[in-house]
């Protein structure tokens, strides 16, 4: 690897780790916010706002669900950049390119890779 390389991994690797603190830090908000309206929920005694109340606590939860699921992903990006494998392509062991590791940096498929992963769903 160049330095050039290297340096662009060094901050490929410290923008993934203040993505993922900036997610944790709003997956911890989330929940609490979703507890919170729980709480505030079992209070209602009028059936509209309970029904109100349920769906604010589904939407809630779908949101606290993909939260979850973003740190996940970034955990294991964080497992590859320690590794060295983060910016290789899990299918065909090709470089995903820059840009895209900026926008996503948990990627694990190169373009052509995830758009054949796409059209096989």
């Amino acid at each position: 690897m160049t330095v050039t390389a290297d340096r662009a991994t060094s901050e490929l690797g410290s923008l993934l780790l203040s993505r993922y603190e900036e997610t944790a830090e709003r997956y911890q908000t989330q929940l609490h916010t979703a507890v919170v309206l729980r709480r505030d929920g079992r209070e209602l005694g009028d059936i509209a706002d309970e029904g109100t109340m349920a769906a604010d606590v589904e939407q809630q939860d779908m949101l606290t669900a993909s939260l979850h699921e973003q740190l996940v992903r970034m955990e294991e990006a964080l497992r590859r950049y320690e590794d060295g494998s983060l910016g290789t392509c899990e299918r065909c062991g090709g470089q995903i390119p820059e840009g895209r590791l900026e926008i996503m940096p948990w990627a694990t498929h190169c373009v052509p890779c995830q758009a054949a992963a796409d059209k096989h769903r």
